[in-house]
């Protein structure tokens, strides 16, 4: 060898170590850093770029091998594969994220343009090694090609329908990743779009593969593009007894109750038609997020029972036969009586006489709220004395920071609405049912007739709520109780 070769042999030598212990160290630090996908591509560099191209100087420059050589043809085919490798990795790191490594890529495009780059490196790849290095003549390929084409198209008529449809889709981007989408009778989450399908996660939480060319031909319903509000519309009958603008009250009570149905835009409530059997009214409320749709659903068809039996109102059956049934019916007597009885076990209520505690039961009414349900609001006057008889809530008020702290937990036998016996003043609590709650509502000025005619029970009542407002101010942080 002349001097130069020996200088190049040297560089060489030096070289290729050198820059292999670099990769290597750029990896480890990669590595170290979970950027997982550089340091695969340049892993893969280290491991099979570089030393297919070590061999192919050692055996073209050093050892003098024709490229004619199969040996050296065997090297070039080798630094080829590894070229797709390097390049497909490439592309992994720049448009498809890592699950696992949790990385996001650096340009976000449909996986079908992904898995196409892909089809378009090995084809390229492949066909510049069979053209450049084993001297294959591409024309009779191609032409071999074109002859079969028909017969191809033939057999792949629904996979080519499919990949057009996808293309279609994705060029005209109806949905992307993310968004729900309704066609037909079925509603799912798109979490996977490629050349043959979209793939969708429903509302039971199963997987449904959807062809392209089958989304291709239907009306599809997107509930995320642009504008995520979606509006629900429920259909409910009451009866004939219940005057139409109370009931369109009591349903948007019950949609104010209901947990992520919008109060903007308002909901809406209509009567629609005068059926056999009840009067039909349609509920429109708005949700922003549409995979909570069942839960909302659930929640208000709840809330709606329980706002029903609390304002006297009647959901009636579709039921036309009638049918006479001997039944024992409970009389007034023993429904008072009943009353009486539970008002008399109070421990509250033991100086009251008996007449008294007639004229409670005579007087109070029985309501029902169900479990989220707003019994009393702070600031708004109370409607009379609460008194439990079965369930459980919570009562809170508003800090001086305007955050909701608990001040008490009641059940059976326990009060609240304390307020109704101080004429003009407000409550101070917000209570929330926690349970299914009854309770005897016990009118202020019925309660206010026995303070003025008993001393010891007006002590009683006073002294609890001293005690109350005591603990509400001392939860709302205030410094006194004026």
């Amino acid at each position: 060898m002349d001097r130069s070769q020996w200088v190049s042999a040297i560089i060489f030598i030096v070289g290729f170590p050198f820059l292999t212990i670099i990769l290597g160290e750029i990896v480890d630090r990669l590595e170290t850093r979970k950027n997982l996908g550089w340091a695969k591509l340049l892993g893969n560099i280290r491991i099979l770029v570089l030393p297919s191209l070590a061999t192919w100087v050692v055996v073209h420059q050093f050892l003098g091998y024709s490229r004619e050589s199969w040996l050296l043809k065997g090297i070039e085919s080798l630094i080829g594969y590894s070229a797709i490798v390097a390049l497909l990795n490439l592309i992994g790191i720049l448009f498809v994220r890592n699950s696992k490594a949790k990385s996001q890529p650096l340009f976000i495009v449909p996986r079908l343009f992904v898995q196409i780059a892909r089809i378009l490196v090995i084809l390229s790849v492949g066909a510049y090694m069979l053209g450049s290095i084993w001297q294959v003549d591409l024309s009779s390929i191609v032409t071999a090609l074109g002859v079969g084409s028909l017969v191809i198209a033939l057999a792949l008529q629904n996979t080519l329908s499919n990949l057009v449809s996808g293309f279609l889709l994705l060029f005209d981007s109806p949905f992307k990743v993310g968004d729900w989408i309704r066609f037909g009778d079925i509603e799912g989450q798109i979490v996977d779009l490629n050349w043959r399908s979209v793939r969708l996660k429903t509302l039971d939480r199963d997987l449904l593969i959807v062809p392209n060319s089958v989304l291709d031909g239907e009306n599809i319903y997107n509930y995320h593009s642009g504008d995520p509000l979606h509006a629900e519309r429920y259909l409910v009958g009451f009866s004939y007894d219940d005057p139409p603008n109370h009931v369109k009250r009591v349903l948007e009570s019950a949609t104010a109750e209901t947990h992520r149905i919008l109060s903007q835009p308002r909901p809406e409530v209509r009567t629609v038609s005068y059926d056999d059997f009840a009067i039909t009214y349609e509920v429109k409320y708005f949700i922003d997020d549409f995979q909570y749709v069942e839960e909302i659903r659930n929640e208000f068809r709840t809330s709606i029972f329980y706002a029903a039996k609390r304002n006297g109102l009647t959901i009636p059956f579709p039921i036309r036969t009638i049918y006479h049934v001997r039944q024992s019916i409970p009389r007034r007597e023993e429904y008072l009586e009943q009353i009486q009885n539970f008002l008399q076990s109070l421990p509250y209520f033991v100086s009251l006489e008996p007449n008294t505690i007639a004229k409670f039961a005579e007087k109070a009414a029985i309501q029902v709220y169900g479990i989220g349900d707003r019994v009393v609001r702070e600031g708004e006057s109370d409607d009379g004395l609460y008194i439990i008889q079965e369930g459980k809530i919570r009562l809170f008020v508003a800090d001086l920071h305007g955050h909701q702290k608990e001040v008490a937990y009641l059940s059976r036998e326990d009060f609240f609405g304390e307020t109704a016996l101080l004429p003009g003043e407000v409550s101070l609590v917000t209570g929330i049912v926690t349970q299914d709650l009854t309770v005897l509502i016990l009118p202020s000025e019925v309660i206010a007739e026995s303070i003025a005619g008993s001393a010891r029970f007006a002590k009683q009542m006073y002294h609890f709520i001293e005690e109350r407002k005591a603990q509400i101010y001392l939860t709302k942080g205030a410094k006194s109780l004026s």
